[in-house]
């Protein structure tokens, strides 16, 4: 008895319908008619073959472990070949896919040209455009110094001309001290 026979008759013995099967695995009906005629190449792959009929066991009931093993073993037995991926269209040393001489040489020497073009760019970079005058060169002339302005002393009556109309200028005489915020 085939993993297809299997599944199909543990199918009608609990009644269900393959719509029913379909809405509770959320495997579509052709894949499960696949499974249940034992047409494993219809099925999208090994791996999607396994996962459906794991989950048809689980919804009837069976051991799904020995219904998996079953099935691979019915797939090898059968000519059911696992599933690779295509070999690549070309092989890595295929002279058809080799750049041309001219293609390589013409790349050699742009970039020997770019390198050669960052070597006189740094070189320029790095030498100084003109000696700059030294100190003794230059005559030293020292302006006059102006005389300082007399800083009006806190008693001073010029003091209270220059406060605002907010403010009120202390009284003559008095200290004044800091107060701390708080």
């Amino acid at each position: 008895m085939t993993v297809g026979e299997k599944l199909k008759s543990a199918r009608a013995r609990r009644g269900m319908s393959l719509s029913d099967l379909a809405a509770e695995t959320r495997v579509p009906m052709r894949h499960l008619e696949s499974i249940e005629r034992s047409e494993f190449s219809a099925l999208p792959g090994h791996t999607y073959t396994v996962g459906f009929v794991r989950s048809y066991a689980r919804a009837v009931a069976l051991d799904d472990i020995a219904i998996v093993n079953a099935l691979r073993a019915e797939l090898s037995s059968g000519g059911h070949e696992r599933y690779e991926a295509p070999l690549q269209n070309y092989e890595p040393a295929d002279p058809a896919r080799v750049p041309s001489k001219t293609l390589a040489w013409t790349a050699a020497a742009v970039a020997a040209l770019v390198l050669a073009a960052y070597f006189i760019f740094k070189s320029y970079a790095l030498v100084p455009t003109a000696a700059l005058p030294t100190a003794t060169s230059v005559p030293t002339t020292a302006p006059k110094a102006a005389a300082p302005k007399p800083v009006a002393a806190l008693n001073d009556s010029r003091t209270t001309a220059n406060v605002g109309m907010d403010e009120q200028a202390p009284p003559p005489g008095t200290a004044l001290a800091a107060t701390p915020n708080q």
